[in-house]
């Protein structure tokens, strides 16, 4: 009976390192991502913001404009979340070389970097807040650039402790 129980676990494990995308699976798509030029001059955006239970919390929009100085992508983002407080983001991003950015911005402690494949580009990156006790959160973000190259779709969890404490969906349009 041992042994079976190790062949299910064996057998398991497998196919869950199977199911596991990586970046790389998406270097051949037909459309390659750049969120270089995407945040060049104007984008918006439209989302929702999901609780902890997967329901959703609140809406959120955004509009940025970037613009290119040496190299670097500077992007004034403006935030509106559901509560309407408007929240004001300062980014700077640079491409390091093919496959991965960097970028810092004024709520981020340190660089967040990311990897870039096809239409596929993600990070993760430590955000300031203040909520009470808490003062940070580990953020990744999932870009999927479309097919009509003006519309990406960008996925984040922000967990505390390991813990999935918000998830948001967008969409951003040029």
């Amino acid at each position: 009976m041992t042994i079976k129980i190790l062949l299910a676990c064996t057998l398991c494990a497998a196919v869950a390192s199977c199911s596991t995308l990586k970046p790389t699976a998406f270097t051949n798509s037909t459309v390659k991502t750049d969120p270089v030029k995407f945040f060049i001059g104007k984008t918006k955006s439209y989302g929702v913001t999901e609780a902890r239970n997967g329901k959703p919390a609140s809406q959120i929009t955004t509009e940025t404009e970037g613009i290119v100085k040496d190299g670097v992508v500077y992007i004034e983002q403006d935030l509106y979340p559901g509560n309407g407080k408007k929240n004001h983001r300062t980014w700077q991003l640079k491409q390091i070389d093919e496959h991965h950015l960097e970028a810092t911005a004024n709520d981020i402690e340190g660089t967040a970097r990311g990897e870039l494949n096809g239409n596929y580009f993600t990070w993760t990156f430590r955000l300031k807040v203040n909520r009470g006790f808490i003062k940070h959160v580990r953020m990744s973000q999932h870009m999927y650039l479309m097919p009509d190259g003006e519309t990406m779709i960008i996925r984040s969890v922000l967990r505390k402790f390991g813990i999935i404490v918000l998830e948001i969906t967008e969409q951003f349009k040029k």
